[in-house]
């Protein structure tokens, strides 16, 4: 097992000192492998807070969470007694913005921090510095240039490289592909992808973009008013009744899929995942 949250509460204070329930109840677990999430919901659905307790930046109010295996809680954490670094080795987070990870002089110096951080060699950390990059869909050239010169979709793709340096088992990634054009989009979610295949990492992806949700999840949590109110399969999800009560929007492919059955009179009987899929399937009907 990898990630348990057991009836997890959080509660925050906010401006007007109040307490506000941002977590209410949340029971689920991710697996170490083999898992690709796509975590959704509304702004302030509690999404963020849901994924800042996975590597322990947020210790629940009430409840529990184990995370490979160690609990997490106040006492623990504030008490000393628990050692964070482990666990974020195992948990890489990356933020939304990548700016809030980059800070050295040159992309190599960024993405050898946190292995260095970890006890690693300055030649080991050089070494995951160019694993790390090529990872990433970028050559070593760029580990000698500075991470401040670089475009927001290079900035993003070397802050996962940093991540991935440290090799943790599961990577969360904060809405990865925010402010990018589709093509640099595509590209940063095939890379996603391949981490997941071919590294064997789990995978959760904080999006507001339906067509991530559908084409690469395996798995969909839900939240709302800080309620985790699905968890499941993508398939399922975009039934009408959970568009309508949930305010989600249908992924493109299936829009183009109702709208081509609505106008010619067809019956895919299919849930194509692509449009390369749906192109597939209409080629069966119409043949």
């Amino acid at each position: 097992m990898g990630i348990e949250f057991e009836r997890v509460n959080y509660q925050y204070t906010g401006i007007d000192e109040k307490g506000y329930l941002a977590l209410a109840d949340v029971n689920l677990s991710i697996e170490k492998t083999g898992e690709f999430v796509a975590l959704i919901g509304e702004t302030g659905s509690g999404k963020t807070t849901l994924a800042q307790h996975m590597n322990a930046l947020l210790t629940p109010s009430e409840g529990r969470v184990r995370i490979f295996g160690l609990k997490i809680s106040k006492e623990t954490v504030k008490g000393g007694k628990l050692r964070l670094n482990p666990i974020r080795q195992q948990v890489g987070l990356v933020f939304q913005f990548p700016e809030y990870q980059l800070f050295e002089e040159t992309v190599e110096k960024d993405i050898a921090f946190g292995p260095k951080n970890f006890g690693v060699s300055d030649a080991e950390a050089k070494e995951r510095a160019k694993k790390a990059i090529r990872s990433v869909g970028l050559d070593e050239s760029y580990l000698e240039r500075s991470p401040f010169n670089l475009s927001g979709g290079e900035k993003k793709r070397v802050s996962i490289a940093g991540i991935l340096a440290m090799e943790p088992d599961v990577l969360i990634l904060d809405e990865p592909t925010s402010g990018l054009d589709p093509l640099g989009r595509n590209g940063l979610l095939e890379v996603f992808s391949r981490i997941h295949r071919e590294l064997d990492k789990s995978v959760v992806i904080i999006t507001h973009d339906m067509n991530t949700v559908y084409e690469y999840a395996n798995r969909v949590l839900v939240m709302r008013e800080g309620l985790l109110v699905y968890d499941g399969d993508p398939l399922k999800l975009f039934s009408r009744r959970n568009v309508e009560n949930w305010n989600l929007n249908m992924p493109d492919v299936l829009k183009l899929q109702r709208e081509l059955e609505e106008r010619f009179s067809l019956t895919l009987n299919t849930w194509p995942r692509s449009r390369g899929e749906l192109l597939k399937a209409l080629e069966e009907v119409l043949s």
